[in-house]
């Protein structure tokens, strides 16, 4: 059995993590998948040269660590996934001790997975919370005029609303082909509960639609109850559930 921990990936090894991957997904509904990207901590274990399971951190803010595991199936059940989360917690254990801080652990889960939600709570994981992904179609969204905000892209990509020359709130709109993310919502507190928010996304959805987007997608958390209404109001509807267990 051989362990390595790495912050950058080879090619190999990032061959290896997709092939990882494809199988869980053939396995089992699955919309999770594991990014490759240097600078993120990756725990990968191998036997014979076959990677049968993998465990990746990342790190949001300084003091909360997301992390997410993946084994191949006929490999589960054997105290494997397990190893990785202790040596994981150790690492963790020794940031914590260097940077004298607390940080938490968490594990983010595909709702579709209940194989996952089941071994987290049989090692005491507590829920934590929900993130919603979520969707809209642009094909049929109707033109909308809103004259009471000023729309500007100061920058590629960034938007912002301003009433009567004041900053009132930004987005960000990555496009690829024919749909767009969004992110970066915000509408600065002293506006909030106006509907200046309401008034900044159709004004944003319209404009997508005219350029000839398809679609719009977002990530929202479930303790944002005011972005879930505003959004449903709106026309998203949740695409994905992840759910994020402390330990």
């Amino acid at each position: 059995m051989d362990f390595i921990h790495t912050k950058q990936l080879t090619p190999k090894q990032k061959q290896d993590i997709q092939s990882l991957i494809s199988a869980c997904k053939n396995f089992e509904p699955l919309s999770l998948s594991a990014p490759l990207e240097d600078g993120l901590d990756y725990f990968l274990l191998y036997e014979n040269h076959q990677l049968i399971s993998m465990l990746f951190l990342f790190f949001p803010e300084d003091t909360i660590c997301e992390c997410c595991v993946f084994t191949l199936p006929s490999w589960r059940q054997k105290g494997y996934a397990s190893l990785l989360r202790d040596k994981a917690l150790d690492y963790i254990e020794k940031l914590e001790e260097d940077g004298d801080s607390n940080i938490d652990f968490c594990f983010l889960v595909d709702e579709h997975t209940p194989s996952a939600t089941l071994a987290l709570k049989a090692i005491g994981a507590e829920y934590w919370y929900s993130e919603y992904s979520m969707e809209r179609p642009l094909t049929d969204c109707p033109p909308f005029d809103c004259s009471i905000l000023d729309i500007a892209e100061p920058e590629p990509n960034l938007y912002t609303a301003s009433l009567h020359g004041t900053l009132i709130g930004t987005c960000i709109l990555l496009p690829n082909h024919s749909t767009v993310y969004f992110y970066g919502f915000e509408i600065i507190e002293a506006f909030r509960g106006q509907g200046y928010g309401k008034n900044f996304l159709l004004s944003m959805l319209s404009f997508l639609a005219q350029k000839g987007y398809s679609s719009i997608s977002l990530q929202v958390s479930g303790q944002n109850q005011s972005a879930m209404s505003l959004y449903e109001k709106t026309g998203f509807q949740i695409t994905d559930t992840l759910s994020y267990y402390l330990y």
